[in-house]
């Protein structure tokens, strides 16, 4: 793919009976269905992609994060259980035992707290307005499309660079609106999660674990065999 610029290489897997193979692997033969290709006459295109999400917010042995009331574990979480390469085992029992650490601290501060009057349902409604509509789908989709061309498996910082770029481009007029609507909320902390992404990867001059830069293919232990935090203080 990389020395011909195409999106994707084919499996053929026309020789494997039809019958069998739906026995076999059924999750791909009902996906393939799903797109209309028949394996037992059309080859199946293939096309890497992210599996595992590495870093995160930041937490203690217990999973408590610096924010008051707010606990992380498992893949949104960086309990310095992982490194710069995630293995699906490792992840497993991250969230195994930082899940039941967290749960049980979480459970001690709540029975600490005086009983307090809760209101029985919070609104907050903001009117629509027409006048600066904003297609959050299709803001959502190209954000998506854009993280994982430029912001993917290979990365450098032209790349990097147009991507945080066209971010704040979005942000200008996403990140000031108040939506009527969860999904401009959701869309918000999908910006504010990019450019945090992109941020660090252009800063990050090296290549380690799954973050590669081909502009920059070597490990650089001297400036970099440590951890990269972003915090907003007072």
């Amino acid at each position: 793919m990389g020395r011909t610029g195409d999106t994707n290489v084919y499996l053929d897997v026309t020789h494997i009976p039809l019958r069998h193979l739906r026995k076999r692997f059924p999750t791909i033969a009902k996906l393939c269905v799903r797109f209309d290709i028949d394996p037992a006459r059309d080859m199946i295109p293939v096309r890497p992609s992210a599996h595992y999400f590495i870093g995160g917010v930041q937490t203690n042995r217990d999973g408590r994060a610096m924010l008051p009331g707010l606990f992380a574990c498992g893949e949104v979480a960086s309990s310095g259980l992982h490194g710069a390469n995630r293995l699906g085992s490792n992840s497993l029992l991250e969230g195994l035992v930082m899940g039941a650490r967290a749960g049980k601290l979480a459970g001690e501060l709540a029975s600490r707290e005086a009983d307090r009057e809760h209101p029985r349902f919070l609104t907050f409604k903001v009117e629509p307005d027409d006048s600066t509509a904003i297609d959050l789908d299709d803001v959502s989709n190209s954000l998506k499309s854009l993280m994982w061309r430029n912001v993917g498996l290979v990365r450098d910082a032209p790349k990097l660079q147009e991507a945080m770029d066209r971010m704040r481009f979005w942000s200008c007029y996403i990140m000031a609106k108040e939506f009527h609507g969860t999904d401009g909320w959701q869309l918000q902390n999908m910006l504010t999660v990019a450019r945090l992404i992109v941020a660090q990867a252009h800063e990050r001059e090296e290549s380690r674990g799954v973050h590669y830069r081909i502009d920059f293919p070597e490990t650089d232990d001297e400036h970099w065999l440590k951890h990269s935090m972003v915090s907003r203080h007072e």
